[in-house]
């Protein structure tokens, strides 16, 4: 294989890595001529080192992410170089801002670069030294004192351009741990995506980010809530309680093993009463293993309600802070593993008081798509697509300075012309 042909191959394949607290989930896909996208490849691996979204354990956090690897390169065939990274934690920040530049082209007309800039001036801002910027989101482009505008303003006339931002905080030390447990498994980081922007690629659509939405992802160490309008991420946080402690909760109630638990909840779990068609007594292991327990599943349901509405609870509070729960008019979607437990869509209209959707991955065309259409997959097909639209935009940009490049070539061309024929006169 020649060097210009794996370049060629190296650029076709993308991968998300999804270090959650109970998980490590790896995507391998590959973008066909047509631009969809085909899963080639999956690793699983059950996550150890990792609290509530942030490292605690590198050695162990590095051995899952290894495994997870190790089992997407056998699954896909491929030779796995670098990865797009989703973080999360309650640890995320969201602070609004400002900036604004004046545009200094002969023609007045703004460019990449132009917003480029503008951009890179919201980044200047006084932060706590423990804590480093992860994305800066444009909310609205304001051009001359014209404001509503909420696409990219390249092209546009103006003399003045400002932008307010949502800047997207965490800290130094939870994003550098992470970034050294995936380097140090032998890739390379290509992004570093807030797993809520990441999610929301693959279970929303651009009528509800439009309209006004709000996901909710429920996974196993943090909950992260992110609030979309007029097509952008207008507020996000992350909430210390998820399905870890769902889990727990049956633990201690039931006295029973983390796996046990984990396994009841699964097969006979219900976050709401109602739902329950037949309170059947279940059977499960107990610690000694030679004893089995029993228990109702309505017992089971009240242990599982009690936590899934603490939940739902602080994501309505996150959903105030937001500053336009009443303009989210596509109501909420929830996704994650842990709003599988049936129930929790029911339940979290009960505590919200708006509608509620469950969501699931889409935007994938063949492959193993069947294999990741589960809320479980939520980040990691969001990452993918994320990394699919970044590197178009790339592409875009690319092709649109070479063309601008051409056209000043063509235009010398003729100048260059015309200078012959009077020198020829």
């Amino acid at each position: 294989m020649s060097k210009n042909t794996k370049a060629l191959m190296d650029e076709d394949i993308v991968v998300g890595l999804d270090v959650g607290t109970t998980k490590v989930c790896v995507i391998v896909a590959k973008i066909m001529d047509n631009n969809k996208i085909d899963i080639i490849g999956i690793g699983k691996a059950p996550s150890n080192g990792l609290h509530r979204g942030i490292v605690v354990n590198p050695h162990k956090t590095i051995e899952s992410i290894r495994a997870a690897l190790d089992e997407a390169k056998l699954n896909s065939g491929v030779d796995i170089s670098s990865v797009s990274v989703g973080i999360a934690g309650h640890h995320i920040r969201c602070i609004q801002s400002s900036s604004i530049i004046g545009i200094n082209n002969p023609d007045r007309v703004i460019n990449d670069e132009d917003v480029r800039r503008l951009l890179d001036q919201s980044r200047i801002l006084k932060l706590p030294s423990d804590t480093k910027i992860i994305e800066v989101v444009p909310q609205e482009y304001i051009i001359d004192g014209k404001d509503g505008i909420y696409e990219t303003p390249v092209g546009m006339f103006g003399t003045k351009l400002e932008a307010k931002v949502n800047i997207i905080t965490g800290l130094v030390s939870s994003i550098d741990d992470l970034s050294k447990c995936v380097t140090s498994c032998g890739v390379d980081i290509d992004d570093i995506v807030l797993e809520p922007i990441a999610s929301s690629y693959s279970v929303l659509d651009e009528t509800e980010k439009k309209v006004g939405v709000a996901m909710i992802d429920i996974g196993g160490g943090t909950t992260d809530v992110a609030v979309f309008k007029k097509g952008v991420l207008r507020y996000t946080a992350g909430i210390g309680i998820a399905g870890n402690l769902v889990t727990n909760d049956v633990v201690e109630a039931l006295g029973i093993s983390d796996a046990e638990a984990e396994r009841i909840k699964r097969e006979y779990g219900y976050a709401t009463l109602s739902e329950i068609l037949n309170d059947d007594e279940i059977t499960f292991e107990s610690i000694h293993r030679n004893q089995p327990k029993r228990t109702k599943k309505s017992i089971l349901a009240r242990i599982i309600m009690a936590r899934m509405q603490d939940i739902f609870e602080l994501s309505a509070v996150e959903l105030k802070n937001s500053g336009i729960q009443k303009e989210l008019h596509a109501g909420v979607v929830v996704t994650g593993g842990g709003s599988l437990v049936r129930g929790s869509r029911e339940l979290a209209e009960e505590v919200l008081g708006m509608e509620v959707n469950l969501g699931f991955p889409s935007g994938l065309s063949g492959g193993l798509t069947k294999e990741v259409e589960s809320p479980i997959f939520a980040t990691g097909v969001g990452l993918i697509l994320h990394r699919v639209k970044t590197i178009n935009d790339v592409n875009k940009t690319t092709k649109g300075d070479k063309k601008k490049k051409s056209k000043k070539l063509n235009a010398k061309g003729i100048f260059a012309k015309i200078k012959e024929w009077f020198d020829e006169l």
